[in-house]
């Protein structure tokens, strides 16, 4: 079936994406606060010209908001430099514009879990 094809498809370039990513800024990222940035997921256009990069920040519950949104902006300033190692790293033919988003989700689930604990006491 053509849809698990491209499903799988867009699966395994996400999943190419992310690792190299991933190398990128453990090797080649000199900025202090995107080495603390960690890729949690990655999702791609169905036409795989877009991709949206999650990450978390090591020890981001110590961080307060600002210090995140700076790690978000300075990241993705630091987009082109990404799309240009991926399109030397990787042999995709061509790199999909990318847009860095920091993922809230861990957080967002401890909020809850906080707020059910505190409403069964």
């Amino acid at each position: 079936m053509k849809y698990d094809s491209d499903n799988q498809r867009t699966h395994r370039i996400a999943s190419v994406i992310r690792k190299e990513i991933a190398q990128i800024i453990q090797n080649d990222i000199n900025d202090p606060r995107i080495k603390d940035a960690v890729i949690t997921e990655v999702e791609i256009s169905k036409d795989l010209k877009h991709a949206k990069i999650f990450f978390i920040v090591f020890n981001h519950k110590n961080k307060k908001k600002k210090e995140i949104d700076q790690i978000a902006k300075a990241i993705n300033s630091s987009k082109l430099f990404f799309k240009r190692k991926l399109s030397k790293s990787s042999n995709l033919r061509s790199v999909p514009n990318l847009r860095f988003i920091f993922d809230d989700t861990e957080s967002k689930a401890f909020e809850l879990e906080e707020l059910i604990n505190k409403s069964l006491k």
